[in-house]
């Protein structure tokens, strides 16, 4: 350490200046630079600064020095960017309380007496030498992980560029083979044999699965560049309810599960219906994947307070407690799979928690493995969100 270790010595006395290099020669200390005055030892700073060259680790200050003192040149170091971090030792004959005083509000790290013995200035040295070096390294290292993290917000940056591109890009011709299994299976319905039948039938579902898959890369690329927006407009949330219960109820109907609903009428609430579409379907397709069949979802609208209460609860599966905390994070994976092999991105709800967080609201989960699973998700009444 003391070898690579470099040291100014600022003092208009030629006899000081050698009396401290000899005592930090013997230290081990034998990157050792001189100056006869305060303006001498700036002009060795300005040099190396320009020709980046090492900057001095520490210097030793004299006091009383001609043209400029040393408590001058100190509060002359504190205001340049680079050379206030130089910690600096004040020296001098002078030791009364105002010349401490001064010393230390001008920006010195300790203050030694001269003369100086060389027990005092091999500690005082060593510590600051010791502190400098793992500020220093402190320093490049929150250098180095400010770098990284800029890397890392570029390549999230271009991560999520890629998936808004192949996400729009695929949507289009996905609804395109959606809709033509569609139309196809209305037009054909009984001129298809059953295998045919059931090709069109697995063309149609795969490609809305895919579809779901796809709708919900774009709308994690979206949120993760922070550019979702919401389009708020009064609406009767019973209705919005009531309509996605009716849109799901087939896909329920495929494992005869019933979904019962207790709406109240909780009268005009400003939101974003397309989001809050996305945020029920999400809830009651979770809830029909992991539930067996022959069993019910239970779905309520209901005031709570200050808040409007949306529930969905299920007789499935369950969370165990451990998942619970996982249930809304990205690309979410946990021990309870759905009942009949559906598929699933694992950022639904994720989506789920982004859009009530945007319109201010919150959610809830109660779980019990083998017992089904209840979310809550709560939205201001006020209709001025």
């Amino acid at each position: 350490m003391n070898g690579s270790s470099r040291i100014l010595i600022i003092d208009d006395s030629e006899t000081s200046l050698n009396i401290l290099e000899r005592i930090l020669n013997s230290c081990g200390y034998s990157n050792i630079v001189t100056a006869p005055g305060a303006w001498e030892g700036i002009e060795i700073l300005d040099e190396a600064e320009n020709h980046e060259e090492k900057l001095p680790d520490l210097i030793l200050m004299d006091i009383v020095m001609p043209q400029m003192n040393g408590i001058e040149a100190v509060q002359r170091l504190k205001t340049h960017p680079v050379y206030e971090h130089i910690p600096v030792i004040m020296i001098s004959v002078k030791n009364d309380a105002q010349t401490l005083s001064d010393a230390f509000e001008a920006g010195a790290a300790d203050f030694i007496l001269k003369p100086v013995s060389k027990p005092v200035l091999k500690a005082r040295v060593d510590a600051i030498i010791k502190l400098k070096l793992e500020t220093d390294k402190r320093s490049q290292q929150e250098e180095e992980l400010k770098r990284l993290n800029r890397r890392l917000e570029e390549l999230n940056q271009i991560k999520n560029r890629f998936l808004g591109t192949a996400a729009h890009d695929l949507r289009g011709p996905l609804a395109s083979i959606r809709g033509f299994a569609e139309m196809l299976a209305d037009e054909l319905e009984e001129k298809l044999n059953d295998d045919q039948s059931e090709m069109l039938s697995m063309i149609h579902e795969t490609s809305h699965g895919m579809l779901s898959l796809v709708n919900d890369l774009l709308d994690y690329a979206v949120i993760e560049s922070g550019r979702m927006s919401l389009l708020k407009h009064g609406h009767n949330l019973q209705k919005v309810i009531d309509r996605r219960i009716n849109i799901n109820e087939p896909a329920a109907a495929k494992k005869n599960i019933i979904i019962t609903r207790e709406l109240e009428d909780v009268g005009i609430v400003s939101v974003d219906k397309n989001r809050i579409d996305q945020v029920l379907d999400n809830l009651l397709g979770n809830a029909l994947k992991f539930s067996p069949q022959n069993t019910e979802v239970k779905v309520k609208l209901y005031k709570e307070g200050n808040d409007i209460a949306i529930t969905v609860a299920d007789q499935g599966v369950g969370i165990s407690e451990d998942d619970i905390p996982k249930l809304f994070g990205e690309y979410c994976t946990v021990d309870s799979k759905p009942t009949d092999g559906e598929k699933s991105t694992g950022l639904g709800l994720f989506i789920v928690k982004s859009i009530v967080y945007a319109h201010n609201g919150s959610f809830s989960v109660k779980s019990k493995k083998g017992e089904g699973t209840e979310i809550t998700v709560k939205l201001p009444a006020e209709t001025n969100l």
